[in-house]
């Protein structure tokens, strides 16, 4: 690989990853890359820079940010020859635990180069991209506590961000949960295997491209593949914060699938009504509240940088 940008959202994550960032730059241009490095503190910086590589023929993207920004330049990348790769420089960083790609931490300090480097060798795959109600999305979306949960945490971004962690999020999740009320709502799946619906009262529907969530505290299944053309839609019925609770525990534990109160549809199209507006989410970014969430599934459309180890267990192809 000759060419690549690298996108930084400065905004995202630790103020300390501008120095990674940085030295993953120098790390690809050592191994004789030439790097265009791109900074920026809002996403549509980013995305301007994004169709500025396209057009310049860059051989790939490289992102450094966290899963919303990676999403957002997913869009940007969809249909083009240009492969993207991610950089964990956000605050989960999910889509770079499902990759297993090095992420930083006080006992890692160049993982961003190291990561830089991994994927600079990594094979560019033709990966599954979401569209819901027009917009694409690369990880998921959904409604319910996830959406509310996001939501919140984006208002207190400014004034926590210097706090973000494992525990933190944890803790102000479990206590933002109780101002939470579940949703009556009706979803429609159809794919290759039929079609079916569901309806009731439940705290969360999230479609899922992969099968980390939680800001990757939580998985909901290890048989995803980014390549099938397919998604799984969870559905978790439930009507209490001690029900919520208990849905959490049971997904921690891996003890949700099969579980009468979860149901996990698969298909390429899906229908999701609420009874009243809802906030959503897309990629973890939250969005403007709406009663219908209409999600189809665009296979192969994005070029996607993946570690071979990874790819052997994400991707049928590989």
């Amino acid at each position: 690989m000759r060419s690549v940008w690298l996108l930084h959202n400065t905004r995202a994550g630790r103020l300390a990853y501008r120095a990674g960032v940085e030295q993953a730059a120098d790390a690809l241009a050592r191994r004789g890359v030439a790097v265009q490095l791109e900074q920026a503190e809002d996403i549509d910086g980013l995305r301007q820079a994004a169709r500025r590589a396209v057009a310049a023929g860059a051989e790939a993207v490289l992102v450094a940010g966290g899963d919303g920004t990676l999403g957002a330049i997913a869009a940007e990348l969809a249909g083009s020859p240009v492969a993207m790769g991610g950089l964990p420089a956000g605050t989960a960083n999910v889509w770079a635990r499902e990759l297993r790609l090095p992420r930083p931490s006080p006992f890692r300090r160049g993982a961003l180069a190291q990561a830089a480097l991994l994927l600079l060798d990594s094979p560019a795959l033709p990966t599954d991209l979401g569209r819901v109600n027009d917009k694409w999305f690369l990880a998921w979306t959904g409604v319910g506590l996830d959406a509310f949960v996001t939501q919140q945490f984006e208002a207190r971004r400014g004034a926590s961000q210097a706090l973000t962690g494992f525990y933190y999020n944890t803790l102000l999740t479990l206590k933002l949960a109780r101002s939470f009320r579940a949703m009556d709502l009706r979803v429609h799946v159809a794919g290759p295997g039929g079609e079916r619906e569901l309806a009731g009262r439940y705290v969360m529907v999230t479609v899922a491209n992969i099968g980390l969530h939680g800001g990757g505290m939580l998985r909901f299944a290890r048989d995803v593949r980014l390549d099938d053309g397919l998604m799984d839609l969870w559905a978790f019925a439930a009507d209490s914060y001690g029900e919520m609770l208990a849905h959490m525990w049971r997904v921690a534990r891996g003890q949700h699938l099969g579980h009468p109160d979860v149901t996990r549809l698969t298909g390429d199209r899906m229908e999701i009504y609420t009874a009243a507006p809802q906030v959503i989410h897309i990629d973890a970014e939250p969005q403007p509240a709406t009663q219908r969430l209409s999600v189809s599934v665009a296979p192969g459309s994005l070029r996607v940088l993946v570690p071979k180890d990874a790819a052997r267990a994400l991707y049928r192809a590989a």
